[in-house]
């Protein structure tokens, strides 16, 4: 068993916001700007300048409603989590089997998820944290270098390695 408590700071949160929307946002971005860059070829080497006229319309108008989602997106989302006026803490139980996930907002016991490995649809670890992205499109974030109540970092990169291999 891998027990760890840590609490989760705005600047996590954000980065995991940016981590979530750049991936979806971007490919979408890209059809954006490829409707445009169509629409500009056909308006320079064809006859058909109004077709061309629409598609770089519609592909710079795409792009600027991302941009504009991608900002409102986020910033709904960090207002969301309340860390501006809340200590949110998670405490972490890995057992080889199952992991929970216990949330505690102002030291008091707020829900528990239980959760399966198979719930991971992927991980990545820093040279200070573990990244445990959920197929819910939720992530998690356990530190490395905080005091491990029951374990060690070390065991937690191992069991991951080992239950998780494939999925980095």
């Amino acid at each position: 068993m891998i027990r760890v408590k840590n609490e989760i700071t705005a600047k996590d949160m954000n980065s995991n916001v940016n981590a979530q929307l750049i991936k979806p946002m971007s490919i979408r971005f890209a059809i954006g700007a490829a409707l445009l860059a169509l629409g500009i070829v056909i308006i320079c080497l064809t006859s058909v300048k109004w077709l061309g006229i629409i598609l770089s319309i519609l592909g710079g108008i795409f792009c600027l409603l991302l941009v504009v989602m991608y900002f409102i997106v986020k910033a709904s989302a960090s207002k969301q989590s309340g860390l501006i006026d809340r200590k949110i803490e998670f405490e972490y139980r890995f057992d080889p089997r199952f992991f929970s996930v216990t949330q505690y907002i102002k030291g008091k016991k707020q829900g528990i998820m239980n959760l399966n490995y198979q719930d991971i649809s992927r991980y990545k670890e820093t040279k200070d944290k573990f990244y445990l992205y959920l197929k819910n499109n939720q992530s998690l974030i356990v530190y490395k270098n905080t005091k491990y109540a029951e374990g060690s970092p070390e065991a937690l990169h191992r069991l991951l390695k080992e239950r998780l291999s494939g999925k980095k």
